[in-house]
């Protein structure tokens, strides 16, 4: 027996010891070393991933060994500055068995204090890029870790408490602080459901988070701001992950907060988009973004990605709207309340075939309209955060014009996207040279050749200056354009300095390539220099058409209330058979404006609205001064006008205010000949009625039909006077619109008889003259005119011959260019008489028809008077003269 109790003994001394010797290891400081060790070895190959513990851990026995460690931190990669991820405290317990067999279940799993740090330097690397040194010596990347977290977590509930989480990115500025208090995940053991419940804050926002993710059924996750709610649902797929994601936006406000961007904006918005992965192939579709913002702007965004890092597979329609479609500014006559509406963009891209692409810039001054084959209008990339919170786009690049080959390339950054501040751009202009000439040329032209140059912008939305404009055509002998300067504010054209010079070897020349006809004008020249310093303007132009020369001075200062344009009109030698030369031309050049109003709404009918250039109202600079609210006092004086009959000058002035534009008198006095004209323009109301009155005598008709090229030949000299009131919109509105009265009048006068069979009056052949020859003599000619609306009437026109008066009433409408005249043609002074062949003119002005013995063949005076006066008036109506 004695050794026996001597056995137990020695075996209860020696379980003493191991259980003094475990508890030694298990909670004596002196095994701490050991016991963290084991912990870090334990997790660490578990996760794939080094794990270091700074503090203490501690393991207590038990049916499951209970593990707490305190200070686990995991490192970046291996030139990160900052961990990855640190947790305070974590505890949990583990079966010894599984231990045994080398596998790992965790149960009753709490952490406390998750701190994860995810840091991109400037490079764009990032701190969570674990790279082995082989394989960074070999130059290429470690495979991803491996974390079975599915087969560690054994238990169904899970408390995380003190989360938080930094992403930082040194390379855009981008900050997200993600702090979660409580986070709890369970899974419910009926359902087979697992659940996260969490509240936090996003950069100091807070919000809700609410996930659930059935084993069988789709995910859901929600998380919902005061003013951002955010939803992403699975959408089940055979093969692969598919995710349906809304955004609802109620303030965009709190999503500038979010992103620690200045809140410069106020709104709403939405985003929806559908994110697929299949195979390794990830690509977003049915987005659609849009946001609309409390001044009534919006951008609205819709279209696909397609496949992540193809640009090839690119599909997006984008219109940025600056009013909403029912508030947009009224159409625009002059370009000082030119306007943007809008911007519409789209571009179709598909892999292997060329991209398609279309720009709609809107204005309400006109709409250019682009489309075609060609790369994208606007391309943007280094998008960053700055420190004091703006959004600033490093890189962006846009074309306007045609796709494949743009007029206007800008290449530029803006410091400050939201409220477009600090732009900075260098921009290179290549057009066809027509279309500075008008917008309907605009399109590819050999002879006018292209102007092209480059010019720098910077500034802001509220003050844009160009600088550095060095523009000239090329590619042409037909003439030659250069244009330099800088303008401080071009959306406000303030500030400027601009010299323009305009070369013209040959006026004909330039009008064929116009497809004009010909003009022999000679060698023309322009010079304009325009300097404006707030609110003073001054311009200075020196015109040269051959030997005649005008030079133009203007100044003004805008900043009275009442502005006054000062300007003056000098000469020192202007000849008049080139003032012939340059009217003519100018009648060339007029057709460029395309056909009047109403014939354009016929051809859009017709053919459609056609062009890159469309919706213009615009109205002609000329024009768009007249309705610009300043006062203009100009002063004509050419001092030497030559010709062949000697020598004259003209002195004029040019008045306009806010009420009315007024010109003349215009005196003139030339070879015997001389007219006094004055023009009134009414501005006080939109008709804008133009009325002209004046004088004009001593003029020859052969002259006068010899300088518009008419061959036939018809003399006599002219005098007329008149006062006539008409609209302004073109010389066709006016003659259309016209109304006031007139009177022609010509003495000693002759007509070629060849003259008189195309007008169709051959039929009188014995009107004219007794007997046939080349030449019919005119005695006198008088025509007394009435005009409303464009129709001319007449009562009492007469013309006289050395023996015949023929009297002519009736009328002509010039807008519907038909006549219905009357005449009576009888022996003078016996006004009762029967005419013999009273003719008739009826029908369109250009193939009238003509009736002979048509009318009536007598006339007889109301009042009974039957006996012509003892001196006879010439070119008046016998009949009126009656006593």
């Amino acid at each position: 027996m004695r050794y026996v109790a001597k056995g137990i003994l020695i075996c209860f001394a020696v379980a003493c010891v191991a259980m003094l010797a475990a508890w030694l290891f298990l909670s004596s400081a002196l095994f701490s070393s050991v016991r963290t060790t084991f912990v870090e070895n334990l997790i660490s190959k578990k996760l794939g991933q080094d794990v270091r513990i700074e503090d203490e851990v501690r393991l207590g026995l038990g049916r499951q060994l209970h593990v707490s460690a305190a200070g686990l931190e995991l490192p970046g990669s291996p030139n990160a500055e900052v961990n990855l991820a640190a947790i305070d405290e974590i505890e949990f317990e583990v079966s010894a068995r599984d231990l045994w067999n080398s596998k790992l279940s965790l149960s009753g799993l709490s952490i406390s204090g998750v701190h994860l740090n995810l840091i991109t330097d400037k490079d764009g690397f990032g701190n969570w890029q674990s790279i082995s040194q082989a394989d960074v010596e070999a130059g290429k990347p470690a495979d991803p870790p491996n974390l079975p977290l599915a087969g560690i977590l054994t238990d169904h509930e899970i408390d995380l408490t003190d989360i938080s989480v930094l992403y930082q990115s040194d390379q855009n500025g981008l900050e997200l602080d993600l702090k979660l208090p409580e986070l709890q995940l369970k899974r419910d053991t009926e359902t087979d459901v697992a659940t996260a419940v969490g509240a936090g804050s996003l950069n100091g926002e807070r919000f809700d988070l609410n996930a659930t993710f059935p084993t069988e059924d789709p995910f859901r996750l929600a998380m919902n701001f005061e003013q951002i709610s955010i939803v992403a649902e699975e959408v089940p797929q055979e093969n692969g992950l598919q995710v349906a994601t809304t955004v609802e936006i109620a303030e965009l406000g709190q999503l500038l907060d979010i992103l620690k961007l200045s809140r410069v904006l106020e709104g709403t918005g939405n985003i929806g988009a559908t994110f697929t992965s299949v195979d390794g192939v990830a690509r977003i579709d049915d987005l659609s973004v849009l946001a609309e913002l409390d001044g009534g702007q919006s951008l609205s965004l819709t279209g696909q990605i397609g496949e992540l890092g193809n640009p090839e597979d690119v599909s997006l329609t984008t219109r940025i709207r600056l009013y909403p479609e029912d508030a947009e500014p009224a159409p625009a006559a002059s370009r000082y309340d030119l306007k943007l509406i809008a911007v519409d963009m789209v571009i179709d891209s598909v892999p292997g075939q060329v991209p398609q692409r279309q720009m709609v810039i809107k204005t309400n001054g006109f709409t250019l309209d682009t489309s075609g084959e060609g790369p994208p209008p606007i391309k943007f990339s280094e998008l960053s955060r700055t420190p004091e919170g703006a959004l600033k786009v490093g890189n962006i690049n846009l074309r306007i014009g045609n796709p494949a080959d743009p007029f206007i390339i800008l290449n530029g950054s803006v410091d400050d996207a939201l409220q477009l501040q600090g732009i900075s751009a260098e921009g290179l202009m290549d057009i066809p040279a027509s279309g500075l000439i008008s917008p309907e040329l605009l399109g590819p032209d050999d002879q006018l050749g292209r102007f092209s140059g480059d010019f720098h912008l910077n500034g802001d939305i509220n003050q844009l200056s160009l600088t550095n404009l060095d523009g000239k055509t090329s590619d042409t002998e037909v003439w030659n354009l250069e244009v330099h300067g800088t303008v401080k504010n071009v959306l406000k054209f303030e500030d400027l300095d601009l010299a323009i010079d305009v070369a013209v070897p040959s006026g004909a020349d330039l009008l064929e390539a116009l497809s004009l006809e010909r003009v022999e004008t000679g060698q023309a020249r322009l010079e304009i220099n325009l300097v404006s310093a707030g609110t003073d303007w001054n311009a200075s132009a020196n015109v040269e058409v051959a030997d005649s020369i005008l030079q133009i001075m203007a100044d003004l200062d805008d900043a009275t209330s009442d502005p006054v344009l000062q300007g003056s009109i000098e000469s020192d030698l202007i000849k008049i058979d080139q003032i012939r030369t340059i009217v003519q031309a100018a009648a060339q050049l007029r057709k460029l404006g395309g056909p009047e109003p109403e014939e354009k709404e016929t051809k859009k009918e017709d053919e459609g609205d056609q062009g890159a250039l469309r919706d213009v109202t615009l109205k002609p600079i000329g024009r768009s001064i007249l309705l610009s609210g300043m006062d203009m006092d100009v002063d004509v004086d050419l001092r030497h006008i030559e010709g062949a009959k000697g020598i004259s000058s003209l002195q004029s002035e040019v008045t306009l205010n806010k009420n009315e534009l007024k010109a003349g008198p215009l005196k003139f006095e030339y070879g015997g000949a001389h007219f006094d004209v004055s023009g009134q323009m009414d501005l006080s109301n939109d008709a804008h009625l133009l009325t002209l009155t004046g004088k004009a005598g001593g003029w020859q008709l052969d002259e006068i039909l010899h300088s518009l090229n008419f061959k036939k030949g018809a003399s006599g000299t002219i005098y007329a006077d008149f006062s006539v009131t008409g609209g302004t919109d073109s010389a066709k509105h006016f003659a259309n619109s016209m109304s006031g009265n007139a009177t022609v009048s010509m003495r000693d006068g002759s007509i070629e008889t060849q003259l008189l069979d195309l007008a169709g009056l051959g039929v009188l052949p014995w009107v004219f003259t007794k007997k046939k020859q080349k030449v019919a003599p005119i005695v006198c000619l008088r025509a007394p005119i009435s005009i409303s609306n464009g129709k001319i009437s007449t009562k009492q026109t007469t013309l006289e011959t050395d023996h015949v008066q023929v009297v002519v009433f009736g009328g002509v409408d010039v807008a519907g260019k038909v006549l219905d005249l009357n005449l009576q043609p009888r022996k003078i002074g016996e006004p009762l008489s029967k005419s013999p062949w009273p003719v008739t003119l009826k029908g369109p002005l250009a193939k009238p028809k003509i009736k002979v013995k048509d009318g009536p063949k007598r006339l007889k005076r109301s009042d009974g008077a039957d006996k012509m006066p003892e001196q006879r008036k010439l070119c008046v109506p016998d009949i009126l003269q009656l006593q």
